[in-house]
């Protein structure tokens, strides 16, 4: 079994939904980008990778995280 990505998002900090599996990190971070371009101030976005044993990893993305490239949303 792969890596699997995931994001988490939270919306007005209490109702919780996950997207993926992403194949790739490079993906999970491009959904990331375009679901954050879409988000109001109060949602969140947390990244979610469960790796080849079932283990289960989650983290926050850092601010600057999002004020690189902008979100392509043909993607």
């Amino acid at each position: 079994m792969e890596t699997k990505y995931y994001l988490i998002e939270v919306e007005a900090g209490v109702e919780a939904f996950a997207r993926g599996p992403f194949q790739t990190e490079a993906e999970q971070d491009d959904a990331a980008k375009q679901i954050r371009a879409a988000e109001d101030e109060d949602d969140g976005l947390f990244w979610a990778d469960v790796d080849e044993e079932g283990a289960l990893t989650v983290g926050s993305y850092i601010a600057r995280f999002f004020l690189g490239e902008p979100a392509d949303a043909s993607t």
